[in-house]
């Protein structure tokens, strides 16, 4: 029987709580079966009596039931004043008021055989140490869960952006499964005691609300590997899936047998999914010190790729110094692991954005989707690049399926924005980084796709305010004021374009700062000689953004220009 987030095995005489076996003494559980024979009815207290106590039984009556029903409340965690499960009625008895649901003939355990289950979520672990440091344990668990259900053809598993915004929150796993319209849950949560760790997890169907199954671990840490592998061969089997040799082989893959490497592994990407500055440099040292313990640990070369590619693309450092590394340390780990997403993922990107090798590159994201259907970001990334290409209609289908399998994530549901621009709908470009911020009123990427959107459209003031904003937000980033820069430009206010052009070349004097933002305002500003001075510099440079120049609808102004042409050829976008 079910209620809330609790089980009752009668037979067994157990209670669990979120897969987890509580403990209740005899008299507490013989009154909470009582009360679920008959849900909604009163049971008076005379009938306890004669269920609990023997008539030759001397006792004092009232105060030992009254003990007993504080004792499974306290268990349940309810309340005489608010009860949610059990209700006291005044000198005649108990009535228990929370929806029962029992399973006939089937094991609680167990979910009707009828159930189709062809999608699932897995939320973030609750670290229950007490202790942050053990967050990048807890956090690394689920993505290694998220990464090997991925795996599995005919499941569609939601990414990780989507379920970690549930991290820290006490949720219904039904309501959370109704959300993200999934048929199964999987909950748990972590405790570690020096070097041991209880996980605890619960997986559950948001169509019956049956607990498909549930189980307990208590090992030492270098043993993590086995209550992942254990989990997923768990969950497989209660999905009902029929898995091929080379699927089991995915399910329960380890890509290092090394437990400290893979705990260096697992802080490196906690540290990475930060996205900023500080965090990135963190990550590359735990990157580095997993390679170190296990030179042929493909993962972590990916991910220190995938770190090296962000310094490159988010001007932290000259793409020429950036981006080298990056390629080599993709290179490395497809050679490593070919059946690898996000390796090849990550060589794809960089063959993009560095060497501007179109074909190799959507052959690498091809690849990567081939290998794990489920991935998210490599369909999001996959959208982006034929995007660039000007393949508008392919590129809404993989951000959409990017968002299907992350349906929270603020990023993908900017980025359809931002794919929409690209497409030059503008309306729907305007719509969709308004949904964006329904959800997030100070995600300054939604605010840049709003005045993007809003400036094509001919809407200068509310152009201008929306990318002041941004501005404003992200503490005068270069997209911002380059944004803002061509905005102003396009509505004829010449000096506070200027102004922007001004500010970009004092940041130059301090840190890397594209050139193609410069080019971007002197083409608001129709100084073609310039933008393209810019441009070529920018060539030269190997320049990220430069991916977007052949789509890019404020370079429109330029693009009748024989040099525009050039630029294209230099970047191999020129047929």
């Amino acid at each position: 029987m079910r209620f809330g987030a609790f089980e009752v095995n009668l037979q067994a005489r157990e209670l669990h709580r979120r897969g987890l076996r509580l403990k209740i003494e005899e008299k507490p559980f013989q009154i909470l079966a009582a009360l679920l024979e008959k849900p909604g009815q009163l049971i008076t207290r005379l009938e306890l009596r004669q269920r609990l106590w023997a008539p030759d039984t001397y006792v004092d009556f009232d105060r030992n039931l009254n003990t007993a029903i504080n004792k499974l409340r306290d268990t349940l965690g309810d309340s005489a004043e608010n009860p949610r499960f059990v209700e006291t009625l005044s000198r005649r008895g108990y009535r228990f008021i929370c929806p029962v649901e029992t399973a006939k003939g089937v094991s609680p355990a167990a979910a009707p055989e009828s159930e189709a289950i062809n999608s699932i979520a897995v939320l973030p672990f609750e670290n229950a140490s007490g202790d942050p440091e053990v967050d990048y344990l807890s956090d690394g668990i689920t993505e290694s869960l998220i990464s090997n259900l991925s795996q599995l053809a005919g499941v569609r598993v939601m990414a990780r952006s989507t379920v970690f915004r549930y991290r820290g929150r006490v949720v219904d796993p039904l309501a959370v499964g109704h959300e993200l319209r999934v048929h199964a849950v999987l909950t748990g949560r972590l405790v570690q005691r020096g070097d041991t760790v209880v996980i605890g997890a619960e997986l559950v169907s948001t169509d019956s609300g049956f607990r498909l199954w549930g189980e307990q671990y208590n090992r030492k840490l270098p043993d993590i590997f086995e209550v992942e592998e254990e989990i997923s061969r768990e969950i497989s089997e209660r999905l009902r899936l029929r898995l091929t040799g080379e699927e089991k082989k995915r399910l329960t893959k380890r890509y290092t047998q090394d437990a400290e490497a893979y705990r260096d592994y697992l802080k490196g990407r906690y540290c990475y999914f930060k996205m900023n500055q500080d965090g990135l440099a963190k990550s590359i040292g735990y990157f580095e010190d997993a390679i170190q313990k296990d030179p042929h640990y493909a993962l972590a070369y990916s991910g220190l790729a995938d770190t090296h590619g962000l310094y490159g693309f988010f001007g932290l450092m000259p793409p020429r110094e950036a981006m080298p590394r990056a390629l080599e340390l993709s290179r490395i780990a497809v050679s490593l692991d070919d059946g690898l997403a996000e390796a090849h993922a990550s060589l794809a990107s960089i063959k993009e954005l560095y060497e501007w090798d179109w074909v190799g590159a959507e052959n690498e994201y091809l690849r990567a989707l081939e290998l794990n259907p489920n991935y998210a970001t490599g369909h999001h990334w996959y959208a982006d690049f034929l995007s660039s290409m000007g393949r508008s209609e392919e590129a809404m289908q993989e951000i959409h399926t990017a968002q299907e399998l992350d349906p929270l994530s603020l990023v993908i549901s900017m980025e359809v924005a931002w794919n929409w621009y690209m497409a030059r709908q503008y309306e729907r470009s305007l719509e969709q980084s308004l949904k964006t911020l329904e959800i997030e009123p100070s995600f300054t990427p939604a605010q840049h796709t709003l005045g993007l959107a809003y400036l094509q459209l001919a809407k200068h003031t509310e152009a201008i305010g929306a990318l002041e904003k941004a501005k404003e937000d992200s503490n005068g980033n270069p997209v911002a004021v380059a944004a803002l820069g061509h905005a102003y430009a396009a509505s004829g206010e010449e000096r506070q374009a200027k102004r922007a052009l001004s500010e970009l070349g004092k940041m130059a004097q301090h840190s890397y700062v594209p050139r193609y933002w410069s080019a971007l305002v002197h083409a608001g500003l129709g100084h073609q000689n310039e933008g393209f001075e810019c441009l070529e510099k920018a060539c030269e440079e190997r320049d990220a953004w430069l991916v977007w120049l052949k789509a890019e609808p404020r370079f429109d102004s330029l693009r009748s220009c024989p040099r525009f042409e050039n630029v294209l050829r230099r970047i191999n976008l020129f047929p």
